[in-house]
C-alpha cells in the first residue's frame, strides 16, 4: 500500500473521510459524485459469482490488479446444496484463473473478521465488498463501502468505485461504562437514537473516551453496525490500539528500525484534524445505560433487556461478523463456565474465523460451550440471514448476538432478538431473555483481559507473493458491453404503503444461492403479509409505490434483479438506502423520490396507471402530473441500460487521460 497524504500544513482542518477522498479522488462527475481508485477489492461466494458470469458474458473477464483483490467463502461454508457448491466453484476457478488470494473452506472465515486478521486493512485505504457490513473496516480508519455485484464488478474491472457526496456525522461516546454494557448495547442505542435511516448518505465518525479505551473487537462491533442507522460507512480513528491489532502487517511496510512511536504519528495523520467541523454531533453519554435488546423488526426498536425479561426463547446463537470474535466468545464461556444451557433451549456457537476457533480452542472455550450444551459450528454467516447452520422455524424466537432482526431473517416466520454476547449466553443458562449481572460481567471482562494479553496475536498474514500482471485496455472493452434498448417506465401501479421494505423482504436470503436472475422474480417480495399485497397484482405492474426508507438492509443486488424479474422497473417512494437507489439505476432501473405528502395523495387517488417521462422528469396520470429529479448521471445509466456500459467509458477516458 503505498502510504502519502496531499494534506498540507496550513490546511483547514479535515475529517479522515476528506483526507481519504483527496488521496484517491480521481474524478468529480457533474453531478457532484465522487470517483475514487480503489486500495482493496473483497469478495465473498454469494455477491460475487453473479459478477463473475456478467463479466464472462459481455467478454470483459480482467481484472484492474490482482494483488488488490482477495476473495474468500465465508456465507454457507461449507456448501449446504448443490446450488451454493456451483457458487463455490465459479469464485474458486475465477481466482485461480486471475492469480486471486482466495480462502477456501478450512482455511477462511467471516469475511468482515478475517479481512482484518489476515492485515488487509490499513489506515487511509479504500475498499469495497459485495456486502453491506463491509462499513466494519472503517473502524481501522479506512474508507470501506458495501457495494452491489454490478459495482463490484465494476471495480474489479476497472478499480474504480463512484460514490455520491457524504455528510460526516460525528457520534462522541462519553461518560463511565458499566461492566454489563458492551458494544453491541451502545451501537443498539444510537440507531434507536437516530434511526434506521438517520445517517444515510453520511459517514459516521465513532469517538470519545469511551471509543478510545475501546479494543478493536469492540470497535468492529459498532462499525459492522453503522449500516443499520443506513451510514454509507463508519470510522474511527487511528491510535495505539489499531497499531498493535495490526502490528504483524504494518511492521513490514516500515524499516526494521523504525521507532513504534514514529510509525504511530505516521499512521495517526490520516485520522480527523483538530477542530474540523462536522455536518451534524452526536453526544452520548453511557453511564446510566443498561444492556438492551430489540423488539419488532428493525434495529432500533431497542428496549432495555429488563423490559421483556422472562420471555421464553427457542434459540440462542453467538457468533456472526458482528460478535464472533475471540473476545465475545471469552465474555459467553466466562458466563456459561460450570453452567448448563436450559432444556428448553438450543445454543450455536459460531467462531468467526478458523484461527479464532483454534484460539477458543486453546484457551478451553470450546470445551465449556460443549459441556453446557452448546453446539459449535464451523465459521459461517449461515443462520444469519437464514440459509444454513441454525434457520430457526416459524414463530420461534431466537436471541442473537447477530446484527438485523428483519421480518424472517433467519428463516421464514421467525423472531430475532438482538443482544450482547453476554445476554446471549445469560439467557441460554435461563431459558429465557435475562438481563446479564454487573458482577458476572466484571468477572467475564478479567478473563478477557489476562487471554487478549496473553501475547497472541490476532493478525495471521499469508505468504502471498504479487503476480505480474497487464493493465487492461478499457477503450478496447468499453466497445464490447451491449448497452441493450433504454426501458420503458410507464404502466400500472402497485400500491405497497409501508416504510423499511428492507431487501431480505424483497427477495429472502433463502434464494442468494441462485446464479440465475429470473428465478429471484418468482420469490420476490413474498414475505410481505398477504393481505398487503397481491401477488398477482405484483407480476402484472410495472411500478410500486412505496414509503420511505425502501430498500434498506442488505447491500444485495438481487432485490431490484427480482423486481425487475417479476416486472418492477421503478420505485416511487420518499427515500431510498443508499446501496438500494445506486444499485437500481446501476441496472438502467429507475428510482423516483417524491416527497411524502405527493406519496400521500398518489395513494389516495391511486391512478391505475403512471406515465413516466423521465428524460423531462414528468409523472402523468388522469389529469394531474408532478415533477421529480434525477440527475443527468441518473439519466445517463437509463440511457446506456446500467452502469457497466458508463463506467467502462468513463476508464478509457481517465485512461487516455493518464489517470489510472
Amino acid at each position: 500500500m503505498k502510504m502519502k497524504m496531499k494534506v498540507k500544513i496550513g490546511d483547514e482542518p479535515k475529517t479522515a473521510f476528506q483526507k481519504i477522498i483527496d488521496e484517491h479522488l480521481v474524478a468529480v462527475l457533474p453531478d457532484g459524485s465522487m470517483v475514487l481508485d480503489l486500495d482493496r477489492i473483497w469478495g465473498h461466494e454469494i455477491t460475487t459469482p453473479v459478477s463473475i458470469i456478467d463479466m464472462q458474458d459481455q467478454k470483459c473477464d480482467v481484472v484492474f490488479d490482482p494483488n488488490k483483490i482477495k476473495m474468500m467463502i465465508d456465507h454457507v461454508n461449507p456448501a449446504g446444496t448443490t446450488a451454493s457448491a456451483i457458487q463455490g466453484r465459479i469464485i474458486r476457478e475465477w481466482s485461480k484463473e486471475h492469480g486471486i488470494e482466495f480462502l477456501d473452506v478450512g482455511r477462511n472465515g467471516i469475511c468482515h473478521a478475517i479481512i482484518p486478521e489476515k492485515g488487509w486493512v490499513m489506515p487511509g485505504m479504500t475498499a469495497i465488498m459485495g456486502d453491506s457490513h463491509t462499513c466494519t473496516h472503517g473502524a481501522f480508519g479506512a474508507l470501506t463501502l458495501g457495494v452491489g455485484s454490478t459495482e463490484l464488478e465494476i471495480g474489479l474491472i476497472t478499480g474504480l468505485v463512484v460514490l455520491p457526496p457524504q455528510k460526516v456525522i460525528r457520534v462522541n461516546f462519553t461518560g463511565e461504562l458499566p461492566a454489563n454494557v458492551f458494544a453491541k448495547d451502545i451501537i443498539l442505542a444510537l440507531i434507536k437514537k437516530i434511526g434506521v435511516d438517520g445517517a444515510t448518505n453520511a459517514v459516521l465518525e465513532f469517538g470519545g473516551p469511551i471509543i478510545d479505551k475501546m479494543g478493536m473487537e469492540g470497535r468492529m462491533t459498532i462499525a459492522n453496525m453503522a449500516v443499520e442507522a443506513g451510514a454509507t460507512s463508519g470510522m474511527m480513528m487511528f491510535d495505539s490500539h489499531t497499531l498493535d491489532y495490526l502490528w504483524p502487517a504494518i511492521e513490514e511496510i516500515y524499516e526494521e528500525d523504525t521507532p513504534y512511536s514514529q510509525i504511530l504519528a505516521d499512521l495517526q495523520r490520516f485520522n480527523s484534524d483538530p477542530g474540523v467541523k462536522y455536518d451534524q454531533v452526536v453526544e452520548i453519554d453511557v453511564s446510566d445505560m443498561v444492556p438492551v435488546i430489540t423488539i419488532n423488526q428493525l434495529p432500533e426498536d431497542v428496549v432495555s433487556v429488563a423490559e421483556i425479561a422472562n420471555k421464553k426463547v427457542d434459540q440462542i446463537y453467538i457468533g456472526s461478523c458482528t460478535n464472533g470474535r475471540i473476545e465475545d466468545l471469552i465474555i459467553a464461556a466466562s458466563i456459561l463456565a460450570d453452567k448448563k444451557i436450559a432444556d428448553n433451549v438450543r445454543c450455536i456457537i459460531v467462531p468467526a474465523t478458523q484461527h479464532i476457533y483454534k484460539r477458543a480452542l486453546e484457551e478451553g472455550l470450546i470445551a465449556t460451550f460443549i459441556e453446557a450444551g452448546c453446539i459449535v459450528s464451523s465459521p459461517t454467516c449461515g443462520a444469519c440471514l437464514g440459509m444454513s447452520n441454525g434457520v430457526i422455524a416459524p414463530d420461534e424466537i431466537c436471541v442473537s448476538t447477530t446484527n438485523r432482526n428483519f421480518s424472517g431473517r433467519m428463516g421464514k416466520g421467525g423472531i430475532v432478538h438482538l443482544v450482547s454476547p453476554a445476554t446471549a449466553a445469560l439467557t441460554a443458562i435461563e431459558g429465557r431473555i435475562t438481563e446479564p449481572t454487573i458482577e458476572m460481567c466484571e468477572q467475564a471482562l478479567n478473563n478477557c483481559r489476562a487471554i487478549i494479553t496473553s501475547g497472541k496475536e490476532a493478525v495471521q498474514l499469508t505468504d502471498w507473493k504479487n503476480v505480474p500482471f497487464k493493465k487492461p485496455n478499457y477503450n478496447d472493452l468499453s466497445k464490447l458491453v451491449d448497452k441493450g434498448p433504454c426501458k420503458d417506465f410507464s404502466g400500472k401501479v402497485l400500491y405497497l404503503l409501508i416504510a423499511n421494505i428492507n431487501t431480505d423482504q424483497i427477495i429472502p436470503a433463502i434464494y442468494l444461492t441462485e446464479t440465475e436472475k429470473v428465478i429471484f422474480g418468482k420469490h420476490c417480495l413474498e414475505d410481505i403479509p398477504t393481505s398487503l399485497m397481491d401477488r398477482t397484482e405484483l407480476h402484472n405492474s410495472q411500478i410500486i409505490v412505496a414509503g420511505e426508507n425502501f430498500g434498506s438492509g442488505s447491500s444485495r443486488e438481487h432485490a431490484p434483479w427480482a423486481l425487475e424479474s417479476a416486472g418492477i422497473r421503478c420505485v416511487i417512494a420518499p427515500s431510498f438506502a443508499r446501496i438500494f437507489e445506486t444499485n437500481m439505476f446501476a441496472n438502467g432501473l429507475l428510482c423516483i423520490t417524491l416527497p411524502k405528502e405527493i406519496i400521500d395523495c398518489l395513494s389516495q387517488k391511486r391512478p391505475e396507471e403512471l406515465s413516466i417521462d423521465w428524460e423531462n422528469g414528468i409523472i402523468r396520470w388522469d389529469n394531474d402530473s408532478v415533477r421529480f429529479e434525477i440527475s443527468e448521471r441518473q439519466k445517463d445509466l437509463i440511457r446506456n441500460g446500467g452502469s457497466v456500459s458508463v463506467m467502462l467509458k468513463l476508464a478509457a477516458k481517465l485512461q487516455k487521460e493518464g489517470k489510472i
